[in-house]
């Protein structure tokens, strides 16, 4: 076996920062944890700790299911049997319960993003203020509606395991998890050295620093792929080290609720892989992004647990390795997993019972229009979206919509690949186009009648830009999630983006699909303050600033004084062959972008200087505390 997964090691290690483990064998008892892992675990990586994101849900997960076994946690129970203090603005909020938490049907919004991951910084600030921010928050759906992928959730899971355990999570992680089976790499921030955590780059080469989450039972473990792997094994058939095989059988169980596509378990993204079922094998899995990613796979009853970290690429990318990996360690086994390629699909004209659904369809982040040519085929175009695109379809003998690419009308089209079906449902009066494997992607918008002042207010603010201004200097949301382009359309009216319009100031949702198509989502409310516009998704934590009420960076700036909770945007125009040296205080940061919004220059860059070329056109933002001031001089 060694042989065949270090050829595959060398495939894999080609430009990523890759760890990965493999272990075949079961952990049987505490006293040899530490033996067994080493005789039978296979591994390569980099010397260092990862942040393995939402893999961290399965450890709360499993503290909590290591407390109902105990009997000190009813599965079935409300939320607030355990935290009586938890509130927020929607009376269904007393019907959350535990399980909800666990399998992602809580109806909760999604995730409150706003402090979650800091550069080089630990803070208690997201842990103790987090049920004063639901406080605010209304529910999307009736808890145990629908399955939608919610962090929130592990967040208050995270904390009903310190009310129940009357430990902290590091402390209950360390003791109850981490010690029964020597995870000596694994911690929370709170106990982790992140001088050894694996690099984030950016531009090629440019080291970042570390990066630190802070909501910890939802996404804010550091481990290594070695340590993920092992954890991996407790799930093993036959294996009591953690939990009971009860509480593991009722993990692995299917909790697909209202027809959703997701096969969730309790704390697992999937517990069923079609590929696998097929050969008798059943297959658990979890994935995480964060600025870095990571895939536990583990087949329990052949007693195999595989994990991929990454510092590049993707939690998907990580899974694809895991599941080479796996099938290398099936076939030692004799165990041969066939995934047979679908068949070229043949193609028809489209049938006349489809044009009823011709019209408007939107998701959380766009609206679109569905046609059908001449029958020919289904053609998709973005009406309100900041990226313009048209998408085609060609109907199949099958039954599905397959997206082509090139163009169908010219004959000069072929699918893409793999393929991508889609087909149309009818659920509950709601026409929804999904896909088969992933559910709900769009709903078909209902005819709306608007005001005149409120769509021409939301017209007005289209094709604008909105930037982020109320995060901390070591936030590291102004990496990748810093503007927003608002937009409508002609053919859309009430619509901005994927928001429907409520009134001049405040859109958002009036249907919601069920599935993960509508995670993480916030109402979108403008308010307007000392004659500046900004946009605020309150339910995410953030606001942000319209592009107008952001001047021009200027060469007779030499000094910026920033504001808590206000950073201070400015519109670089025409610098070419200037270079600015800086002088940043503590706790600021400065990021440079140019005008496509790559990132040219953070503080947050290791070992960059404090000298910086500008780009002939871009953006420039100051972030820090009140009573700060960035200093800065024109050196070229």
């Amino acid at each position: 076996m060694r042989k065949n997964i270090k050829k595959l090691y060398a495939g894999i290690m080609m430009g990523l920062a890759v760890t990965a483990a493999v272990s075949t064998r079961a952990v049987n008892a505490k006293d040899n944890a530490e033996e067994n892992r080493s005789e039978d675990t296979y591994s390569t990586s980099n010397e260092g700790v990862l942040n393995i994101a939402s893999i961290s849900k399965m450890y709360v997960t499993t503290a909590a299911m290591q407390l109902a076994d105990q009997g000190k946690i009813g599965l079935d129970s409300p939320v607030t049997d355990y935290i009586p203090e938890f509130e927020m603005a929607d009376a269904r909020y007393r019907d959350i319960t535990v399980r909800m938490l666990m399998n992602h049907t809580s109806g909760l919004k999604g995730s409150v993003y706003a402090g979650s991951y800091l550069f080089d910084e630990k803070s208690t600030e997201y842990h103790d203020t987090f049920l004063e921010k639901l406080k605010r928050e209304e529910l999307k759906a009736d808890p145990g509606e629908f399955n939608c992928y919610c962090n929130d959730g592990f967040t208050l899971l995270e904390l009903i395991v310190e009310r129940v355990s009357g430990m902290s999570y590091t402390d209950y992680l360390k003791e109850n998890i981490c010690g029964p089976l020597s995870l000596d790499n694994t911690g929370t921030l709170w106990d982790t050295d992140f001088s050894k955590q694996i690099p984030v780059y950016i531009n090629g080469n440019v080291k970042l620093k570390a990066s630190v989450p802070q909501l910890i039972g939802a996404g804010g473990l550091m481990s290594d792929a070695s340590d993920v792997c092992a954890f991996g094994t407790a799930f093993f058939t036959g294996n009591d080290i953690l939990l009971s095989e009860d509480a593991k059988a009722e993990m692995a169980e299917n909790n697909c609720a209202d027809g959703c596509s997701e096969t969730f378990g309790l704390g697992w993204d999937t517990v069923e892989k079609t590929d696998y079922k097929n050969a008798g094998v059943k297959v658990l899995s979890k994935g995480g992004d964060s600025m870095q990613h990571g895939n536990l796979l583990v087949a329990p009853d052949q007693q195999i647990s595989v994990a991929v970290l990454s510092s590049g690429g993707s939690s998907t990318n990580c899974e694809e390795i895991c599941l080479e990996l796996l099938d290398v360690a099936l076939s030692e086994q004799g165990i041969t997993v066939e995934h047979p390629e679908k068949e070229k699909p043949e193609f028809t004209a489209v049938p006349e019972e489809f044009l009823k659904y011709e019209g408007l369809y939107a998701n959380t982040e766009k609206t679109m229009s569905i046609s059908f040519p001449d029958r020919q085929y289904m053609q998709l175009v973005t009406v309100t979206s900041e990226n313009e695109f048209e998408l085609q379809y060609m109907y199949s003998t099958e039954g599905t919509f397959v997206e082509m690419s090139g163009d169908v009308s010219s004959g000069n089209a072929i699918p893409v690949q793999p393929l991508r079906e889609y087909i149309f449902e009818e659920k509950n009066g709601q026409v929804y186009l999904s896909d088969p494997e992933f559910g709900c992607q769009l709903y078909k918008v209902a005819d709306k009648q608007v005001d005149e002042k409120v769509q021409k207010a939301w017209d007005e603010r289209s094709g604008i830009y909105y930037y982020l201004v109320s995060s901390a200097a070591s936030e590291t949301a102004y990496t990748d999630n810093d503007r927003i382009k608002l937009c409508t359309g002609e053919a859309a009216p009430g619509m901005i983006n994927g928001y429907v319009m409520f009134d001049e100031d405040h859109a958002g949702y009036d249907t919601l699909m069920p599935g993960s198509s509508s995670r993480d989502i916030s109402d979108l409310r403008v308010e307007k303050v000392n004659g500046k516009e900004y946009i605020c998704f309150d339910d995410l934590g953030y606001r942000m600033i319209s592009e107008k009420d952001i001047p021009v960076f200027t060469d007779d700036i030499t000094s910026v004084e920033l504001s808590t909770g206000e950073a201070g945007w400015y519109k670089i125009d025409g610098a070419k062959d200037r270079t600015l040296k800086l002088s940043v205080p503590d706790n600021a940061a400065v990021y440079v972008y140019d005008k496509y919004m790559n990132i040219k220059y953070s503080s947050y860059m290791v070992g960059y200087g404090n000298e910086v070329p500008l780009p002939e056109y871009g953006m420039i933002v100051f972030i820090g505390e009140t009573g700060q001031n960035v200093e800065l001089s024109v050196i070229k």
